[in-house]
This record gives C-alpha cells, structure tokens and sequence, in this order.
C-alpha cells in the first residue's frame, strides 16, 4: 500500500535541481534523513550509473532512483521531488520532473507501490496532474486514488 511505503514528509517540490547528480542526491535526503537508507545507497547509485548509464529513468518525465536492498537500505520507504524545471540525466534524452527514490528492503514488499506509480506514468493527465502539482499533499492524493482505482 502507497501508505505504507510513501510518508507525506517524503514528498516535495522543488525549483530545480543543479545538474542531474544533485537531482539524485536531492531526491534520496528524505530517505538519509528519516533513516530509511544509509549514505552508501546513493554511492551505489552513482557507481552503477556509470556502469549502466541511466537505468532509472523510465519514460519522459519519470526517473525511478533506486539500487539493490543490500547497497544500504534499513527500511523500504518512498521519495518524490517534483522538479519544476526538469532535468535530464546523461546518457539519456528524456527531461526528467519526477523523481522517485525507492528504499526496496527485498525484491518483492514494493511490487504493489510500483504498479500504482506505473499506472499514473501510463496516463497523460494523471502525469499531467502530477507535473502540475502545487502541494505534496496533491500528489499524495492522486496516488492514493491511482491505488484505490486499481483495487
């Protein structure tokens, strides 16, 4: 459930970020912050974008931050920065405004949340929507009812 992994705290909205590292690095505070991840999670993000180029970015507009469970994840929990200005990570050509960073424990605990989130990427006006968003307590209430239409 989206209330299980995503505390509204996690979200936010932000200008833009420097260059697409920050935007990384922006993205996971949160997660360091409540203690969800340690600091080697997003070394390890680092380390394999230089390996395999931007995997996390998904589609146009949507980047899913993440590394494997044993890289420094304490706790599964989500992250969302809206960037108001996108960025675009290198390797890639997709601008990028939603940044996800996910704290994946194990392999299977965030299957039901990653089904939500791709159920608003699949759907121009909920990106819309979610792009659009002036208030984290927004896009915390169009995943709940992305949620609930699934149910």
């Amino acid at each position: 459930m989206i209330a299980d992994m995503l505390k509204m705290e996690n979200i936010r909205i932000m200008e833009e970020a420097a260059d697409w590292k920050d935007a990384i690095h922006m993205s996971l505070e949160p997660l360091l912050a409540g203690g969800y991840i340690t600091e080697n999670y997003e070394k390890a993000i680092l380390e394999c974008m230089k390996e395999y180029g931007p995997y996390f970015v998904l589609a146009e507009d949507f980047a899913l931050i993440h590394a494997r469970p044993e890289d420094g994840v304490l706790e599964k929990q989500l992250a969302i920065t809206l960037l108001r200005k996108p960025v675009i990570f290198e390797g890639s050509d997709f601008p990028v405004r939603v940044l996800i960073a996910l704290g994946a424990s194990d392999p299977n605990s965030h299957l039901d949340a990653m089904k939500v989130l791709s159920s608003i990427f699949m759907d121009e006006n909920k990106v819309l929507e979610l792009v659009g968003s002036t208030e984290p307590q927004q896009i915390y209430g169009l995943l709940v009812s992305a949620e609930e239409n699934l149910q």
